[in-house]
């Protein structure tokens, strides 16, 4: 699996990297062979369904042969229960950000706090497990029921002007960082709506009532679960 992204409307979409055992010939008499196959699929994680968005085929050194698009953007499937992409389905719900993660310690979110002292509310969130999933997430005891996740890009400017967050306060030595909204549709927390910082495989920051709280992600199975499956594609 070689990246996933999360779009808006509930969308998952997922590129996996198939490495076949020998070169295979592309259709047409062209002589020409592909080694790599990287398809791009949507998952509609809150129906169950996905669609083929497109299809890509490599030589043995990663040139572009042949692209194949979808049709047709309305083009849902219904997951068949036990099949390969059921199975891919659960695979991807078990990749970051999802997934059970331990508050380790917390940061202020601006540089303004940095000398406050820290209350007992906030020292109290140090341990606290972060459950994230697709259709449920949670923060120690409270509970978001319809949860909304969306990838987004910004620049240290653009944070620093629509958040007042400054990348280097919150240990971030880049010009950009790669972020996930967090909304919650059915008003079961407060605020409604939060931010995961990507920082590494393992590790995210998430804004929550003013501080970022330091995430380590809690030992997966998921390489475990991926292994069979690119077996079963190639």
């Amino acid at each position: 699996m070689a990246n996933c992204r999360l779009e808006p409307n509930h969308i998952l979409r997922v590129e996996f990297r198939t490495i076949l055992s020998k070169p295979e010939d592309l259709d047409g008499p062209t002589g020409t062979k592909y080694k790599i196959r990287l398809e791009t699929i949507d998952f509609k994680a809150t129906d169950k369904r996905y669609r083929l968005f497109d299809t890509s085929l490599l030589d043995p050194n990663g040139k572009i042969l042949r692209t194949y698009a979808a049709t047709t953007v309305d083009n849902w499937k219904v997951l068949k229960a036990g099949g390969v992409m059921e199975r891919l389905f659960n695979a991807v719900r078990a990749l970051p950000p999802f997934g059970s993660w331990k508050v380790v310690e917390y940061r202020f979110a601006d540089r303004t706090s940095h000398e406050a002292k820290p209350s007992t509310e906030l020292s109290s969130l140090v341990g606290t497990r972060v459950r994230l999933q697709i259709d449920r997430a949670e923060v120690g005891a409270k509970v978001c029921t319809a949860p909304v996740y969306e990838d987004k890009q910004a620049t240290k400017e653009e944070l620093f002007r629509q958040l007042g967050i400054e990348l280097e306060s919150v240990g971030i030595r880049a010009d950009h960082a790669e972020m996930i909204n967090v909304r919650c549709d059915g008003n079961d927390w407060t605020p409604a709506q939060s931010l995961l910082v990507k920082v590494k495989q393992d590790g995210m920051l998430m804004l929550w009532k003013g501080v970022f709280l330091v995430l380590k992600r809690e030992r997966q199975l998921t390489g475990d679960i991926l292994r069979p499956l690119k077996r079963a594609r190639g």
